[in-house]
Parts: C-alpha cells; sequence; structure tokens
C-alpha cells in the first residue's frame, strides 16, 4: 500500500515522531486550573564560577561527588537497551557523557516532544517581551473565528500549555496527530476539532495543543518561532546548532521536530535548574520557571508513585534511597520525547541527566536516571 504524504517541510522527522510523550502514560487522577501545587523547586539560582555558554568545563564524576566507575557500569549497561547518547551534568560541570554509532557531540539529534518543553519556555520568554497579555488571555485573540464557538471561546493560553484545552484528541495511536500530518492546513485541522471537554476541566495529552501554543507565539511576536527562539533563548545560551520543522503554513511544530545536540540539551536543564538566569542575565523570567513547574494535573504512575504535568513539564518523585546511605526521595521534573529522549533535571542533587535513544521501553529513561543517581557519593 502507497504511504501517504505527510504535508510539512524541513527536518525530517518519521512517523512515530508524533507520539506523545513516549513514556509512561499515568492516568489523571484530578485537575487544577486555579492554583497548582508546585512541583520540584528550580529556583536555586547560585551563580556558577562559569557558564558554558562557549562550552561544558569538564571534570572528573569524583570531582563532583560522583563514582566514575558506577557511572561507566551504568551507561554501558544501557548501550544495550537502544540508548544512543548521555550526558551527565553534575554542580554545573560535565562528568560523563557516551555517544553510540551515528551520534557525537556536535549532531543535532530529534528530540520528538522534548520540544513541547521548548515552546514552553518561548511563552514565558514571549509574556516577559510583552507579546502575550497573559496565560489568561484567549485563543480566539488570535484566531477570531473561534468567538462564534461557546466553549472554544473559553479557551486560554493556560489551556493549551497544560493540555486542558478540552478539544478531542485521539494520541493512543496517534489518530488525531496522523490526521493532522496529513492534512493541508494543520491548525485549522486542530481547531475544527469537536470540543469534547469544558476547558480547564480535563486533562489529555495533545500535540494539537501544543501545535497551537506555537501558532499563538508566531501570531504574537510576529515571526517563526524558530526565528523567536534563536534570539531570545538559544542565542544567549550559544546554542547555533539547531533544526525545527514547520509545518505547510510555516508555523513552527510546537509539539515535536526540534532537533539538539546533547550537550544543548543539558544547557535548557541548566537553565531550567538556575531559575532561567545565565551569565547572570535573566533568560527566562524565574517566575515563569516557577509556574511552569506547578502541577496542573495529578498523575498516579505504574510504580506508585504521584507526579504531575505543568506547562509542557512532566513533574515526578523518584524511588527512595537512590543516594547510598540515605532514604530521602528526591523530585524530578523533565521534559520527554518519544523513544526515550530525555532532559532530567534533579534540583537538590545539583544534577542533569540528559539522554536520546530509540527505545520502545518505556520504564528505561528512568531506570537510567537512578542508575546515575546511584553512582552519587556526596550529596
Amino acid at each position: 500500500m502507497k504511504k501517504k504524504k505527510r504535508a510539512g517541510r524541513g527536518l525530517d522527522v518519521a512517523l512515530p515522531a508524533v507520539a506523545g510523550g513516549g513514556h509512561q502514560k499515568p492516568w489523571r487522577t484530578s485537575n487544577t486550573e486555579a492554583a497548582g501545587t508546585s512541583g520540584p523547586s528550580a529556583a536555586n539560582a547560585d551563580s556558577l564560577s562559569y557558564w558554558p555558554t562557549e562550552g561544558w568545563k569538564v571534570t572528573s564524576p569524583e570531582a563532583q561527588g560522583m563514582d566514575s566507575a558506577a557511572i561507566e557500569r551504568t551507561i554501558e549497561a544501557f548501550r544495550e537497551r537502544q540508548v544512543r547518547s548521555v550526558a551527565v551534568v553534575r554542580n554545573g560541570c560535565l562528568v560523563a557523557e557516551h555517544y553510540s554509532e551515528g551520534t557525537g557531540a556536535d549532531k543535532p539529534q530529534n528530540m520528538y516532544s522534548v520540544t513541547k518543553s521548548i515552546t514552553s519556555a518561548l511563552a514565558g520568554i514571549a509574556l516577559a517581551d510583552r507579546k502575550l497579555k497573559s496565560v489568561d488571555q484567549r485563543l480566539a485573540d488570535f484566531f477570531p473565528e473561534l468567538n462564534k464557538h461557546p466553549l472554544k471561546s473559553q479557551i486560554r493560553i493556560k489551556h493549551l500549555l497544560s493540555m486542558t484545552s478540552g478539544l478531542e484528541w485521539a494520541d493512543d495511536r496517534n489518530q488525531s496527530s496522523e490526521a493532522m500530518m496529513y492534512s493541508p492546513d494543520w491548525i485549522r485541522t486542530v481547531l475544527e476539532q469537536p470540543q469534547q471537554y469544558p476547558p480547564g476541566s480535563k486533562y489529555n495529552y495533545s500535540n494539537g495543543d501544543a501545535h497551537l501554543m506555537s501558532a499563538v507565539l508566531h501570531k504574537a511576536t510576529g515571526q517563526p518561532l524558530l526565528d523567536y527562539a534563536k534570539s531570545r533563548l538559544f542565542a544567549p545560551l550559544g546554542i547555533t546548532n539547531v533544526l525545527w520543522n514547520s509545518d505547510p503554513q510555516g508555523y513552527s511544530i510546537g509539539a515535536w521536530a526540534m532537533a539538539l545536540t546533547l550537550r544543548d540539551m543539558a544547557k535548557i536543564g541548566l537553565l531550567y535548574l538556575k531559575g532561567g538566569l545565565w551569565e547572570g542575565r535573566t533568560v527566562i523570567p524565574k517566575r515563569w520557571i516557577r509556574e511552569s513547574l506547578m502541577k496542573r494535573a495529578w498523575l498516579n504512575y505504574p510504580d506508585g508513585s504521584q507526579g504531575g504535568y505543568g506547562y509542557f513539564w512532566w513533574l515526578k518523585p523518584l524511588a527512595p534511597g537512590l543516594v547510598q546511605g540515605q532514604t530521602k526521595q528526591y523530585d524530578t521534573f523533565y521534559a520527554a520525547g518519544s523513544f526515550g529522549q530525555r532532559i532530567f533535571v534533579v534540583p537538590a542533587l545539583q544534577l542533569i541527566v540528559a539522554a536520546t535513544a530509540y527505545s520502545s521501553d518505556v520504564e528505561m529513561p528512568e531506570q537510567l536516571l537512578n542508575g546515575i543517581i546511584q553512582a552519587i557519593k556526596s550529596v
């Protein structure tokens, strides 16, 4: 059977790239709209002695309180589980990295839905730039045709960012994402989805919500989101090697299709760990970092833990007792993409783990993180 042609251009992204987060999908237990609860703190903005704008400072794991042999054993074990690359950053220093054949430190890699977390960052920057009024601004301000719909007219920016627009979206087998991809007008396809729930009332993972957010930012800033990202987010961090696909109308795909190098993925983690500061300059407002990491939906995971979803960021407690000699349970927030792409941040441990993979094992990425944490010898 002849394969249908996908409407879009730029970076070639295989069809499976439309899969939601590509990780263990918990089920929703409750939602909040007016008042989320705080996730792991990213407010540690202590100045580094250097910033990795021009490149990461490399030290031994031992210099940062980690066991190099334990890290090596973990990385070696996960090479057999389709992990393509791993970078471990502690206390702002690169202590370990691994690249399998076909990858490399200077090669951008498809991040899949990690892209959503970049879209979230750009929303915060646009708010600071006064390109957006607030997260309460209505989607209808950018698409006036929605004013004739009683419920669609009430969709707000915060609903897109928290996956609570209420627009119907079938994610399990990518039905809605494929319908969008093969349509000549992706945004129109999303806007014409039936309104399944009142806005803000129910969490439902949606690539459509994320792509609408990109279109809103395109209209608000007056330029493609990639161009805005290059000047307002990537340039301050020294990120120059970036690719981002766009839809037929020229909107950067807010849900997926961005490629960064692994080291640059780790820079995004560091920026969030440091509360949006970079070299003494505010790149993302600290307040936006906090708001992004507040639970907007509470999620029960199969391992028995309860985490949540913020503004295109995931939040989760890790298993207790991972650090030798401790029973403490640490929290992580992370960006997640299909097949094991991750940017993990564990604020209390000053730890960032960026990883790319091509694995269908949804539990693998967190198990990799756990193995890295077990290499920590001093907190």
